[in-house]
């Protein structure tokens, strides 16, 4: 196989490939053969109808197409792995010549990662800051903790401040609006003005009317919500003290605070590694000429957009036609919202994927096996998921992610 690089550009290359005479004939030979398998003739048995009555039957064209399908996957492969050429997308491709006993030659185009010259990284150095971890901080987990771990009891009396209330509701003012279930603790502040002083004093079964302003037109406007207690719960928050922190694994409230205080701490920590690297990146995107390739930018589209899809379902728990609904857009005005956001992705991906290449970063088998040992170590049955993964694909993925890890640790991060 011989090829040439005929044209170039920033983001697409076209390259002219031959296959020779002797293996494109190869090539031709065995679909017959394949094809000749496959025939069911009248007179002769499956697989034994001799080749050149299959090669009457379908012509020679027919079986010339099928041959340069093959060839043109293989030699295109083969033309990668030679090059080393980082194509993004499938080539579009033009046979220039086919026929028996003659090489084929075709061209394919195809868009490719774009080279981008960077500026010194130095210039896109972001100072770290040292975080800190205030008390209030601490008291507003412990706060959270305690309610996470709250016991709740049934009651008959009236709801009052403190109290869980679990309601149905839906507005008079929509017609056949579907009832709608949620649950508050009174006190506590709820987006829907008037609820809480409506549902305040009210027993499990009992129905109530309020008027609210309506979340989306004119303010003044008033409309009319039917609520009704489901159950009133007694919430009881448990005391801070040595016993319950043994409770939770600790030996005293002190080491309960003090292993708070540290989890917050590596959790700032890490967010404030991550606005350094993002800030870094912005900087580098800032002094740098880049030219996106459009297919990685619509990559990014639509898999930002499938998020959106499958966050309706798995969060929101509504289908992304009631989203569009709600958010008043249309799919297409979406797409086209996260066009500018995939574009600045894509940028930032093309700027560490030049850092890792024009610092020459590698990563040793070792650090990929130690990386791959500590994620499965996060599962419990990391023997079966051993068993089902593809451990090609996935050494492929930790080794671009532990090179883009060295190429953040270059920017300081």
């Amino acid at each position: 196989m011989k090829y040439e690089i005929k044209e170039a550009g920033a983001t697409k290359k076209k390259v002219e490939i031959e296959v020779s005479a002797e293996d494109f004939n190869n090539y031709y030979s065995q679909t017959l053969k394949k094809i000749s398998s496959d025939a069911e003739i009248p007179g002769f048995r499956k697989g034994k109808v001799p080749e050149n009555m299959v090669e009457n039957r379908v012509t020679k064209e027919g079986v010339l197409s099928e041959a340069a399908e093959i060839a043109i996957r293989e030699s295109w492969a083969r033309f990668l792995a030679e090059s080393k050429e980082e194509a993004i997308s499938q080539p579009q491709v033009e046979v220039i010549k086919i026929a028996k006993d003659n090489p084929l030659i075709f061209i394919a185009e195809f868009e490719i990662l774009p080279e981008i010259k960077l500026p010194k990284l130095d210039l896109a150095k972001v100072e770290k800051k040292e975080v800190e971890v205030t008390d209030q901080e601490v008291e507003d987990t412990i706060k959270w903790i305690q309610q996470s771990r709250a016991k709740y009891s049934e009651k008959i009396s009236e709801a009052e401040d403190g109290d869980l209330v679990e309601f149905t509701f839906s507005c008079l003012d929509i017609e056949n609006d579907p009832e709608k279930k949620d649950r508050i603790v009174l006190g506590k502040g709820h987006y829907i003005e008037g609820l809480e002083d409506t549902l305040r004093g009210m027993k499990r079964e009992e129905v109530g009317e309020f008027e609210t302003r309506h979340p989306q037109e004119n303010k003044d406007k008033k409309i009319k919500i039917s609520v009704k207690v489901d159950s009133v719960k007694k919430v009881e928050i448990p005391e801070v003290n040595d016993e319950w922190a043994k409770g939770l694994g600790f030996n005293t409230v002190e080491e309960f605070k003090k292993d708070i205080k540290e989890g917050i701490k590596k959790d700032k920590e890490v967010a404030e590694i991550q606005r350094v690297g993002e800030e870094s990146i912005k900087k580098l995107i800032e002094k740098t000429e880049i030219e996106v390739p459009k297919t990685l930018i619509k990559r990014e589209q639509d898999f930002m957009l499938n998020n959106i899809k499958e966050r309706c379902l798995s969060e929101l728990k509504i289908s992304f036609e009631e989203y569009l609904k709600q958010v008043k857009k249309t799919e297409e005005e979406i797409t086209k919202e996260l066009e500018k956001i995939a574009k600045e992705k894509v940028k930032g991906f093309l700027v560490l994927h030049q850092i890792v290449k024009d610092e020459r970063i590698e990563v040793t088998e070792e650090e990929i096996s130690q990386k791959i040992e500590e994620m499965l170590n996060q599962y419990p049955n990391k023997e079966e998921i051993k068993k089902t993964m593809d451990e090609a694909q996935v050494r492929m993925y930790i080794e671009d992610e532990l090179k883009r890890e060295k190429a953040f640790n270059l920017l300081g991060c």
